[in-house]
């Protein structure tokens, strides 16, 4: 195995890692709130404050960090290819969203849990929020996913304009379901 193909080989199982644990806590916390089962899905949150600094962010740093010493270590790619600008700006997104809203929104609803506990009203609109936000972020990471496979140039408008829409669209998804509050109706504990 040379180093180049060592180089892909951790990148793609970094981003298999980092990629899959998200769609897969994504679709326990929605199993868990469609079923209206309050305490599973305050656990899976709790979960995922545990898991961030286990999982997430080691295999989100490392997806980037073994991304850029093969765009280094190659003489064909090159950081000036939109494809790889793309995918570097959907790490970031995710990054960001993880350090800046997911982070500071669970210890929020951990301290609410902890003051008025598990049925304080504001939970349900937390608690959705921070659902339909990771739902935009896991959209964003299987475009990347998409961009890596595609490659696309300024040239592929036909791609950008697809990935442009289906970003959209979940960002518009995202924000009806938080203004819309459209939570289901909770069983008596």
């Amino acid at each position: 195995m040379s180093w180049y193909e060592l180089l892909v080989f951790l990148h793609i199982s970094a981003a298999i890692i980092w990629l899959g644990a998200g769609f897969l806590m994504t679709l326990v916390i929605f199993g868990a709130r469609s079923a209206g089962d309050r305490a599973k899905e305050l656990s899976e949150q709790q979960g995922l404050g545990w898991l961030a600094p286990r999982l997430f962010i080691p295999a989100s740093l490392s997806t980037m960090i073994f991304g850029v010493l093969l765009v280094i270590d190659s003489d064909f790619w090159s950081f000036d290819q939109l494809w790889i600008t793309i995918g570097l700006a959907g790490w970031l997104v995710s990054f960001v969203l993880g350090f800046f809203y997911f982070r500071p929104e669970g210890e929020r609803i951990g301290a609410i849990v902890g003051e008025r506990g598990p049925n304080a009203p504001e939970l349900d609109r937390r608690l959705l929020a921070v659902t339909a936000v990771d739902r935009v972020q896991v959209t964003i990471l299987f475009l990347v996913v998409a961009d890596m496979v595609a490659k696309p140039t300024g040239d592929d408008t036909g791609i950008l304009i697809v990935g442009a829409l289906i970003v959209a669209a979940a960002i518009a998804a995202a924000a009806l379901a938080i203004r819309g509050g459209a939570a289901p109706e909770r069983p008596a504990a």
